[in-house]
């Protein structure tokens, strides 16, 4: 697997303009979830038909971050995406570097810049997919430009799930609903959070419960809902059932959100340093409890609720 970046008007370098056969897909892939997943299946599937190179190009920051800068819902960071999109098959992933240059690059450009200069011999993407300035860029423009000079030009229609459209809009919704597990059938996995493991109040060993506190470090990456739920967590190589809590710590005042996370089976020989979690099922929102005893009650019934749900999933 190769990941370029190119800025604007460069070319590629002439070892990459020697290649042929791409077959590139073309989209923002934010989420990577099963719509995605149609476009990046089938341009791999064609790229094995020729004997070429499945790719891919894409854009870092998405669109909607470099316009809204405040936008904290990105489902897959650069480095996420790009992991996901290597265990899908692809080869190579071409990063179009979105500035203001390249969000004023008119469409035709675009297409000669990006498209292009990747030698393509088709590109698949999605019905809906905009690029270009003011995202005048669509498919049959591409169709218009591309066709005559004899790149295929395939257009993969909208996947649907549970009655709508997969999109990464819906994605977000349900995450930021806490509907974790809806979240997950449009993903084709559950949705993750990963950073590195820092230093907490110990409150959770106070009560019984240890916990590693997660901090997340892109922070454009979407958390979901506040509340307690079921996870899975890789750390130091191993992989543990847990159960979680985003929130404030009401019952002990706190007043920042925090990520904290209790292993069932606590074998830690020493502090990790990073952990990935993976969300299974949300179990009840976060609330405050009159004393510490009582809020170490509810969590014995959490975990045990969080034992059934991760039971179920992890042996289906």
């Amino acid at each position: 697997m190769e990941l370029t970046t190119k800025a604007h008007g460069h070319d590629w370098s002439e070892r990459e303009r020697r290649k042929t056969g791409h077959v590139v897909a073309l989209g923002s892939f934010d989420g990577v979830h099963l719509g995605h997943q149609q476009i990046l299946s089938r341009a791999h599937q064609l790229a094995t038909a020729i004997g070429g190179t499945s790719a891919v190009l894409t854009y870092d920051p998405l669109p909607a971050q470099f316009i809204h800068p405040d936008f904290t819902y990105v489902l897959t960071p650069l480095s996420e995406k790009v992991c996901l999109l290597i265990e899908l098959g692809m080869e190579l992933v071409h990063v179009v570097r979105f500035d203001e240059q390249a969000r004023r690059t008119d469409p035709v450009e675009f297409i000669r810049d990006y498209i292009l200069s990747m030698k393509p011999a088709a590109v698949v993407t999605g019905h809906d997919h905009r690029f270009g300035y003011e995202g005048r860029g669509d498919v049959g423009l591409l169709k218009k430009t591309l066709e005559p000079l004899q790149v295929k030009v395939e257009v993969v229609s909208e996947f649907e799930l549970l009655g709508a459209p997969v999109r990464s809009t819906r994605v977000r919704e349900h995450l930021l609903l806490g509907h974790v597990r809806r979240a997950a059938e449009l993903l084709g996995r559950h949705y993750r959070l990963s950073g590195k493991v820092v230093s907490g109040t110990g409150t959770g060993l106070h009560i019984g419960f240890p916990t590693i506190n997660l901090q997340v470090e892109e922070q454009e990456k979407l958390i979901p809902a506040d509340g307690v739920y079921a996870v899975v967590v890789d750390v130091n190589g191993d992989r543990y059932p847990a159960v979680l809590n985003i929130g404030h710590r009401p019952t002990f005042r706190g007043e920042t959100r925090s990520i904290e996370t209790h292993l069932f089976k606590w074998d830690l020989r020493s502090q990790p340093t990073s952990a990935t979690v993976g969300f299974v099922e949300r179990l009840r929102p976060e609330r405050k409890f009159p004393t510490a005893q009582a809020l170490a009650r509810q969590i014995r019934t959490d975990v045990e609720k969080a034992r059934d749900a991760l039971r179920i999933t992890l042996n289906a």
